[in-house]
């Protein structure tokens, strides 16, 4: 989930056009991520796919924290083994337990509310052939139509900066009607992908609601 580069000017649009063709209803990373281990139920990962900020609000701090230690994990990690359960842990601050909603391997953290009905949850998978190793990370909320001003700790203009000052390379996986399916950024065996269910808008602010890293590639 060969590809063109995304330049930032044609963000916008294109994940506009992505969500115009509803590619919102995708369940999970196109092909190119063949075996990737995701979520077999997101449970808690909610579609919050171009969402308007109707309303506003101040940033909650346990979001901008969050945020903050996932920029600091995805600028260090590298191989597969950076998606082991420990090095998860240690970098998120959490402690990871069994996820029922995906069996045996699967190991999840939802965390306790941020404010203003919001939390976030991370979850883990080993490597397990065919699967690849996994990480998933997202913000939620019983009402999917709220403001995302909350948890908007991760805009997409930033995650791109920091993501490609640390030598990740972005590309774009297009559709085959000519939308965007997902942006992907790719480092050594890993590669974050982001879908438009992924992004809200806070205002003009494309926020960043969810992400997930695949291994092994």
């Amino acid at each position: 989930m060969m590809r063109v580069v995304f330049a930032v000017t044609g963000l916008a649009a294109s994940l506009l056009l992505a969500c115009a063709a509803q590619t919102r209803d995708m369940a999970t990373p196109p092909a190119s991520s063949g075996g990737v281990a995701v979520p077999v139920q997101p449970s808690t990962h909610q579609d919050h796919s171009m969402t308007s900020a109707s309303q506003g609000g101040e940033l909650l701090p346990g979001a901008r924290d969050v945020a903050q230690r996932l920029l600091t994990f995805l600028s260090e990690a590298q191989f597969t083994t950076d998606l082991a359960q420990e090095n998860v842990e240690k970098h998120m601050e959490v402690t990871l337990g069994p996820d029922p909603s995906n069996g045996e391997g699967w190991t999840v953290y939802r965390s306790p509310t941020l404010g203003q009905g919001w939390n976030y949850g991370v979850q883990q998978v080993p490597a397990r052939p065919p699967l690849k190793a996994g990480f998933s990370f997202w913000f939620e909320h019983a009402d999917r139509t709220v403001s995302a001003s909350p948890v908007c700790a991760l805009p997409l203009d930033k995650l791109r900066s920091t993501l490609t000052s640390h030598g990740w390379t972005e590309r774009t996986v297009p559709s085959e009607i000519g939308s965007v399916l997902a942006i992907e950024f790719a480092k050594r065996e890993l590669v974050v992908t982001l879908t438009p269910r992924d992004i809200a808008f806070s205002g003009d602010t494309k926020c960043v609601l969810a992400l997930q890293i695949s291994g092994g590639h």
